[in-house]
């Protein structure tokens, strides 16, 4: 069976990736950065927002397609952030919906941040959406698209993932960010009051519920998160403890769009996919933090033979963090087709 993951160089698809290949799945992956994993039979570079042939005939012939490209980041609100948001959220989903026939199975990931935060109890998925923010706004308008899919009779469904952590995660987000500051001995940089809680998520189990939400035909939106509520500040203390390292705190102001609160409703993922996400909180920072390491450690010995193959050539070492020019959007394929 043949299965698309969009966005599958990014912290979720890549995780995803690795997870379908695993259960027997070939799986074709999209996206327009390099770092597709290689569990992935394909690799295409193609831009979602544009037409493309060869990512339509993917979708098109795709036996469960998983859409997760997106242009995350809740904090940037300029009006070119703006338009990329439109571009890569809404445009390429619009273009994903209309390559996929209707009667495939169809997993299209918005963002816990449709709710605006909690409002004292946790979120359901029938709350009336309160976004805050362009990026928030932007994943409204996904689902709308999807609503009229599912209205013509798409199999689709979306999931509403809450605050996701683990190996690979983005390092502007906070427990990234954090890991970084205690090992470089900074006092983490927490925003806002350390009181204030949100609903972390282990990437395994978003993976594990985006996999059941297409392998059960879901046609339902349904929240992945745990239920449970971390303190801002036991998360920090978390990381501390996870690194071996406590530099201390630094609160500063909360930015327009941080909510004070974030927390799943889960009876919905238990009644349509028979689980809900766990998240051990020590256990999953110092996997975080391994994972980390173990990158920062393969980074400086890709520089140190950079630089000794430079210099035996009497070159000048490259950057290992540049990219070069454009890769051209073509098909990888790995292993047999």
């Amino acid at each position: 069976m043949t299965v698309v993951v969009t966005g599958a160089a990014g912290f979720i698809g890549g995780h995803l990736v690795r997870a379908l290949a695993g259960r027997g799945y070939r799986v074709a992956g999209i996206d327009r950065r390099p770092g597709v994993p290689a569990a992935a039979a394909i690799a295409l570079a193609a831009d979602l927002s544009e037409p493309h042939d060869d990512a339509d005939a993917l979708l098109g012939e795709a036996e469960a397609v998983f859409h997760l490209a997106a242009r995350s980041g809740v904090r940037d609100a300029d009006v070119q952030a703006e338009a990329h948001r439109r571009r890569d959220n809404i445009e390429a989903t619009r273009r994903v919906l209309h390559a996929v026939p209707l009667g495939v199975p169809l997993v299209v990931t918005s963002s816990s941040s449709v709710y605006g935060g909690t409002r004292g109890r946790p979120c359901v998925e029938t709350d009336p959406l309160r976004p805050i923010g362009g990026y928030a706004h932007s994943k409204v308008d996904v689902e709308r698209l999807c609503a009229k899919r599912v209205s013509h009779g798409g199999l689709l469904a979306v999931a509403r993932p809450f605050t996701v952590a683990g190996e690979g995660q983005r390092p502007d987000m906070a427990v990234a960010r954090w890991l970084s500051d205690a090992r470089a001995r900074r006092p983490l940089r927490i925003l806002g009051s350390p009181s204030r809680t949100r609903d972390l998520t282990d990437v395994y189990g978003v993976v594990e519920g985006l996999i059941r939400m297409a392998e059960r035909g879901v046609r339902s939106t349904i929240n992945l998160g745990t239920g449970r509520a971390h303190s801002l500040g036991a998360i920090a203390a978390a990381v501390c403890d996870a690194v071996g390292v406590d530099p201390g705190r630094m609160v500063r102001p909360a930015g327009p769009h941080e909510v004070s609160a974030t927390l799943a409703d889960t009876r919905r993922c238990t009644q349509l996919l028979g689980f809900v996400p766990t998240t051990d909180l020590a256990a999953l920072l110092c996997r975080q933090a391994a994972a980390t390491t173990a990158d920062r450690e393969a980074t400086t010995a890709t520089v140190g033979d950079l630089a000794a193959t430079a210099a035996d050539r009497g070159a000048t070492t490259a950057d290992p963090t540049s990219t070069g020019p454009a890769r051209p959007h073509r098909a990888l394929v790995r292993g047999q087709s």
